[in-house]
């Protein structure tokens, strides 16, 4: 019988082949007898609270369980239902449970069934081998990718190469070398060392060929320090733009020029520094006072949203949300409707909007069926996500207007629109 076709039905042997096959004596004693002629009779056990068809019946019972057992085996090996280990050990623990008792039934049976399990384990630890393997030979790849990677940007033109951006994706290359050595499946030595050599040399040779590459360019000293007080120069002519946005740009501009030039020699280097950022900071000095003035008229529309607030906790707690309802999403309106707040006040007012809106969930939640309490424990979760979305946004725009950045502030907005339309269905729904 094979473990496919076996299934997990329940097994019962027929009491007319155990009265054949078994003897009960005047005190209860049950007794299996020989298989052969001229065999010994084997001693089951006593079973006194009945006749004798009880007493064989309660020793076939326990018989029969074991027989369950091991069919419910077969039936998880034929499903695959769990690894060949722990199959395996199952099987064991019902072969040792086998061989320890003494049984009526068809003990030769259930010995067949237990190998015939033991061979579809088998199947089933060949072809974990085999995924294994295949894993193993996925997980060299992977290595031999991050190996091919670093050694492309070793052997890069150093006159061509951005050693920054470089570093940086040698460093995230060796963490992703990192996290495949944490990861099953493990490699073996003989597999991994080969790689990892590859990897360290190419590592060495980048390193080598960056330290070569800035030695040379502190020769380059005299022409740096000319090419830096160009920038200085062109820094003090934009400090006094009133034209933020194009002239943001044009100074991240100038400090990109600086940092590709290198360093010059420290005394004329600190020096020239602290002229360049000197012109730089009237600038933002002027702009950071521009953006504080638009905080200040955004001051006004805290005041609001602060009123509004003080009237949402009126209102609370909501024993008897169904009462306030239409006052509270009246208030809710009126809080989008205010318009934005300084800055530094955004996180802490929507984390305060935040608290009674899960207030008044929770407290419509509690009158709702478990139906509805499911749903409306989601639509909290996908309003809680999309509040924390638009706290971000809200910050990203600030930083994005602070830099004059026109793009960022475009895809800012635009991310922020949409976020808030989502919000204002869910809220409403």
């Amino acid at each position: 019988m094979s473990p496919a076709a076996v299934k997990p039905n329940y097994h019962k042997t027929p009491l007319e082949e155990i009265r054949d096959r078994a003897r009960v004596d005047e005190e209860g004693h049950v007794y299996a007898l020989p298989a052969e002629e001229g065999g010994e009779e084997v001693y089951i056990g006593q079973y006194s609270a009945g006749d004798q068809d009880q007493a064989l019946q309660y020793f076939v019972r326990k018989f029969d369980d074991l027989y369950n057992r091991v069919l419910l085996l077969a039936a998880r090996v034929a499903t695959q239902a769990d690894s060949a280990a722990h199959l395996r050990s199952s099987r064991e623990q019902l072969v040792k449970e086998l061989e320890a008792g003494v049984w009526l039934g068809d003990v030769q049976g259930l010995r067949g069934l237990l190998t015939e399990v033991e061979k579809g384990i088998g199947a089933i630890a060949a072809e974990e081998d085999k995924q294994q393997q295949a894993a193993v030979e996925a997980k060299i790849a992977k290595r031999e990718e991050i190996v091919a990677a670093a050694e492309a940007l070793a052997a890069g033109d150093p006159e061509n190469t951005h050693w920054k951006s470089a570093q940086e994706q040698l460093n995230e290359l060796f963490e992703q070398w990192k996290v495949e050595q944490r990861t099953p499946p493990r490699l073996s030595k003989a597999q991994e060392d080969p790689l990892w050599k590859r990897f360290r040399d190419a590592r060495s040779s980048f390193e080598r060929s960056r330290k070569a590459f800035f030695v040379r360019r502190d020769k380059e000293a005299t022409e740096i320090k000319r090419a830096k007080e160009e920038l200085i120069a062109e820094a003090e002519k934009l400090s006094s733009s009133t034209d933020y946005g194009p002239t943001t740009k044009a100074y991240h501009r100038l400090m990109d020029q600086w940092k590709a030039l290198g360093r010059g020699p420290r005394k004329a280097e600190d020096a020239q520094w602290k002229r360049f950022r000197a012109a730089q900071d009237v600038f933002f000095s002027a702009r950071d006072a521009a953006n504080a003035k638009i905080d200040a008229e955004y001051a006004e529309n805290l005041k609001k949203k602060e009123e509004i607030l003080g009237k949402l906790h009126d209102l609370m707690p909501f024993t008897k949300p169904a009462a306030v309802r239409d006052r509270y999403f009246k208030l809710l309106d009126e809080w989008d409707n205010a318009g934005k707040v300084p800055r530094g006040d955004v996180k802490r007012m929507e984390k305060a909007i935040g608290e009674v809106q899960d207030a008044f969930r929770e407290a419509e939640g509690a009158a709702r069926s478990p139906r509805e309490s499911a749903r409306n424990d989601r639509q909290s979760e996908m309003i809680a996500q999309l509040q924390d979305t638009i706290a971000g946004l809200e910050a990203e725009l600030a930083e994005a207007q602070s830099s004059g950045n026109d793009k960022r502030i475009r895809e800012a907005e635009e991310a922020l629109a949409a976020r808030w339309s989502w919000l204002q269905m869910l809220t409403s729904s």
